[in-house]
């Protein structure tokens, strides 16, 4: 396989709130070839109960649910994540994003935090979330029925998280995921060299980043993708029979909005990401990088990609196949257990 081959997901918010639905475009995505789909909470059902159905429905496709990192509970994520990846066999990960806003704060019982201080509660939520799903030791469960024992307690590990806003103590309710530790996917406004780090054991994996400028968005990630794996976040307005992404697009009445807008032809597109694959491809570091498409329109513009775009793709050698798991899709190293290490 080609070393300039990405990674594609879908982001399927477009789908409503009726779960079926959700579902079914998600097959769709998952037999054109997408390796990820993602989802954010829609009023009725949070990103991880859609995720979770999903999931059931699906067997190859990566399941990326959005998920606030400040004013969530870590230990009910990490469950809830950690659940969502045994219900997909290793199919799960995490896009994490920052609701910095009076109203979520007040309902927790917080205050709006200051901008420098995003980026430590960041990297102390991801620390908490990486000791739980490590405070199981892969073989923990042992399941003899002759003595009677679910679990070896030796291999249970306890965890004490003690952050500025708030407290963690386990271990885990539930064992530790399939892929030992999921994929995390973080803003790239979060990294810093106090907080939030682009590391293994207690940082993120995936660095997104956010622009509205094509070429800049281009640049970032190029020298980004240096020091890992990168996402890029893209509107696609795609060309159709009858109009232009352009008047679709222009149609629609774009908001202001962090992503960068693609709005043009189905190979216009495909050049695009055939520059990024060239632009973020790095011989000494195998892991892969994450293209994650908004659709306009999931009907219109899903459509011409699973039927257009998609086959090009694959005919050129630029998508990535799935693999088994979302980490051995990114071409990430095996997760081994911290406290397994240490000992």
């Amino acid at each position: 396989m080609s070393e300039r081959s990405v990674l594609l997901a879908l982001n399927l918010d477009g789908a409503g709130n009726d779960p079926k639905h959700t579902a079914y475009q998600a097959l769709r995505a998952e037999s054109a070839g997408f390796n990820a789909v993602s989802f954010s909470s829609d009023g009725l059902l949070d990103a991880v109960q859609r995720a979770s159905y999903v999931a059931a429905q699906t067997r190859r496709i990566g399941l990326l649910p959005v998920i606030d990192v400040l004013f969530t509970e870590p230990f009910h994520t990490a469950t809830q994540l950690a659940s969502l990846d045994i219900i997909s066999r290793g199919r799960a990960g995490w896009i994490l994003e920052t609701h910095n806003d009076s109203v979520q704060a007040q309902a927790v019982g917080r205050t709006v935090l200051a901008d420098d201080e995003l980026s430590i509660e960041a990297a102390e939520v991801v620390t908490t979330h990486r000791r739980l799903w490590d405070s199981w030791e892969d073989d923990a469960v042992v399941r003899d029925a002759a003595t009677g024992r679910y679990l070896d307690a030796n291999k249970l590990h306890y965890v004490d998280v003690e952050g500025r806003n708030f407290s963690v103590k386990g271990p885990a309710i539930t064992p530790r995921p399939p892929q030992g530790q999921l994929p995390i996917i973080a803003p790239s406004h979060l990294f810093s060299e106090s907080g939030l780090q682009h590391c293994r054991l207690n940082g993120a994996d995936v660095i997104a980043i956010n622009t509205a400028s094509l070429q800049t968005l281009l640049a970032q990630a190029t020298a980004s993708s240096t020091s890992g794996a990168v996402a890029i976040e893209l509107d696609i307005y795609l060309d159709t029979a009858g109009q232009t992404g352009a008047q679709r697009a222009a149609d629609i009445g774009i908001q202001s909005s962090e992503r960068a807008v693609f709005a043009g032809s189905t190979k216009a597109l495909i050049n695009f990401l055939a520059e990024f694959a060239e632009a973020t491809a790095n011989p000494a570091d195998q892991r892969r990088h994450l293209v994650h498409l908004y659709p306009g329109d999931l009907e219109i513009d899903g459509a011409v990609l699973i039927d257009e775009v998609l086959p090009q793709l694959k005919y050129g050698n630029l998508l990535a196949p799935n693999s088994t798991t979302l980490r051995e899709n990114f071409a990430l190293p095996v997760a081994q257990n911290r406290f397994q290490e240490a000992s």
